[in-house]
C-alpha cells in the first residue's frame, strides 16, 4: 500500500514524527503537500475544508491509508507502529508506547508555548517578553521533569531503546524531539 502523508511542505513540526517512522521502514508514502501545484497545498486543503469527507481531519498532519483518514500525530503512528514493525504486537506494548509518545506530544505542545505564551496568532516578536520569561520555566522545571522521566524509561527498559533492544517509532520520536527543541535558552 502507497501511504499518503498530509502536512505543511515548509515546516517539520509534527508531521516529521511520522515522517521518520516512513523513512524508517523504508515504505512507499508520497507527502502531498510537497508536491507542485493543485497536487500539492491545495489537494491537502480540501481534506480540511471539504464538505463530503465523512470524517474530516481537523488539520495537518493526517495519513490516507487506503480508504483510511487518520489524523493527529500520535494516532498515526499508533495505526503505523504495528504495520510498520515499529511497535510491540501485543496489546499492552502498543499502548506504553502510545503512552510514550503522547507524553512526547505534550512536550511539543510546551516546547511550542515558549515561542507563542500569549497566543499562536501574535508572532513571536510580539510576545518576546512573555517567552522570555516562560522558556525561562520552562527550562528551569518543565524539561528537566520530562528528560528525567524518558532517562528511566530508557534505563528500565535494558537496552539502547525505550523497549529494550528492539528501535520503535517513540525513540525516532525522541531522537526528533531533541533535535528540534530550539527553544531559546534563558540567556537569550
Amino acid at each position: 500500500m502507497r501511504y499518503e502523508l498530509y502536512y505543511w511542505p515548509t515546516i517539520q513540526g509534527r508531521g516529521e514524527f511520522v515522517r521518520l517512522a516512513l523513512e524508517e521502514a523504508g515504505v512507499d508514502y508520497v507527502d502531498v503537500a510537497r508536491q507542485r501545484g493543485k497536487r500539492g497545498v491545495p489537494a491537502m486543503m480540501k481534506f480540511i475544508d471539504g464538505t463530503r469527507i465523512a470524517r474530516p481531519p481537523f488539520a495537518p498532519p493526517f495519513l490516507r491509508a487506503g480508504k483510511l483518514l487518520i489524523g493527529q500525530t500520535a494516532n498515526i503512528l499508533l495505526y503505523l507502529g504495528g504495520r510498520l514493525g515499529l511497535a510491540p504486537r501485543d496489546e499492552a506494548g502498543r499502548l506504553w508506547v502510545h503512552q510514550l509518545q503522547l507524553t512526547i506530544t505534550d512536550l511539543v505542545v510546551l516546547i511550542h508555548d515558549t515561542h507563542h505564551p500569549i497566543t499562536g496568532y501574535l508572532y513571536y516578536e510580539e510576545q518576546r517578553a512573555a517567552a522570555k520569561l516562560a522558556t525561562k520555566y520552562f527550562w528551569r522545571y518543565r524539561l528537566p521533569k520530562f528528560l528525567h522521566y524518558f532517562e528511566r524509561v530508557l534505563d528500565k527498559s535494558g537496552g539502547p531503546y525505550v523497549l529494550g533492544r528492539k528501535l520503535c517509532y517513540v525513540d525516532l520520536s525522541l531522537s526528533r524531539s531533541s533535535r528540534g527543541c530550539a527553544t531559546p535558552s534563558p540567556s537569550e
